[in-house]
């Protein structure tokens, strides 16, 4: 099947999910056209996914699909943006209908499970990899960065931490699952459908002072929160939720859970409680803020029964 004939595929098996509040054309024309609520900003994320690198090569299609939408959305949950819409780009040596088909319905999955729009993309030969833009909006001047933690504030964590990590530990069981396959409670359903926490993120705005969401690992990015607000913070590693089976200290460095590492002043706590309990997701305060010392090289110091651990950091491209 040729180039177009291709696209169309994709087209039919997402169906309904082109279209959207805000969605004026989608797929098939040069670009999509979408609008943004009136008094909002838009929020913008790329993020690309390599097979052999993000993801094992000669996974099944359908959960690449999901996946890749699911990691860019991420990033709009971060900064407290309601969902809106992606744009996915395809990049394979090779592609035959049924892969592609399925791949579009993993696609098509979590947009469902999301709320957004597939407004468009691209299909190029190459090494196989998936980029997806994301957009998102918010009221203007409520987005959170990761720039404004302050001394005093409290770090939280959404979820359990380390259960992606452990699924990476068997790259065979990986390549075999399928959307249809993943049990919920296993470790592979937390690397190949991982939740973009959109409503914790929204409940967030005008409440967290900072936020990231934790893709490379929470040593790593708590240090780029730390280093943006120019802070650093004390963290106690037991009170860490992790997944079943996981080691704290192995939680706390692996990456792909795609939860949320936010501040907030204490006197937000009862409003954190409540927030926890309206989206069925744990807030857990792990730590705390404090002035930064210029001459240190870490911003964050791990703590478990009053003794400094040094812990791996997460992963890095370069």
């Amino acid at each position: 099947m040729d180039e177009f004939g291709l696209i169309d595929g994709i087209v039919d098996v997402l169906g309904d999910a082109t279209s959207g509040l805000g969605v004026v054309i989608g797929p098939g024309d040069d670009a999509a056209v979408v609008t943004v609520p009136q008094g909002h900003e838009l929020v913008v994320s790329t993020d690309t996914l390599v097979a052999g690198r993000h993801y094992p090569e000669r996974s099944q299609p359908d959960v690449i699909g999901y996946r890749s939408v699911a990691v860019a959305t991420s990033d709009l949950a971060a900064m407290g943006a309601a969902p809106g819409c992606v744009v996915v780009a395809l990049t394979a040596q090779q592609l035959d209908e049924n892969w592609v088909r399925g791949f579009a319905g993993g696609v098509r999955a979590a947009a469902q499970d999301f709320g957004l729009a597939v407004v468009g993309g691209n299909l190029a030969r190459g090494p196989q990899s998936v980029t997806v833009t994301a957009h998102g909006h918010l009221p203007r001047g409520s987005a959170i960065s990761r720039a404004g933690a302050q001394p005093g504030d409290t770090v939280h964590v959404t979820g359990e931490l380390g259960g992606a990590g452990l699924a990476l530990a068997d790259h065979e069981r990986l390549r075999a699952c399928s959307l249809d396959s993943l049990g919920k409670h296993e470790p592979e359903h937390r690397f190949w459908k991982p939740t973009p926490r959109f409503a914790v993120g929204m409940g967030l705005r005008g409440i967290a002072s900072a936020c990231l969401d934790i893709s490379d690992g929470l040593t790593s990015d708590l240090e780029h929160l730390c280093r943006a607000s120019d802070v650093a913070c004390e963290v106690d590693l037991p009170r860490l939720r992790t997944f079943s089976s996981c080691l704290p200290q192995a939680a706390a460095s692996a990456g792909d859970d795609y939860e949320l590492a936010f501040t907030a002043a204490p006197q937000h706590a009862p409003a954190l409680r409540h927030l926890a309990t309206k989206c069925g997701v744990a807030i857990t305060p792990i730590g705390t803020v404090s002035a930064a010392n210029p001459d240190d090289r870490c911003r964050v110091c791990w703590m478990e029964a009053g003794v400094r651990l040094q812990l791996r950091r997460g992963f890095a491209h370069f």
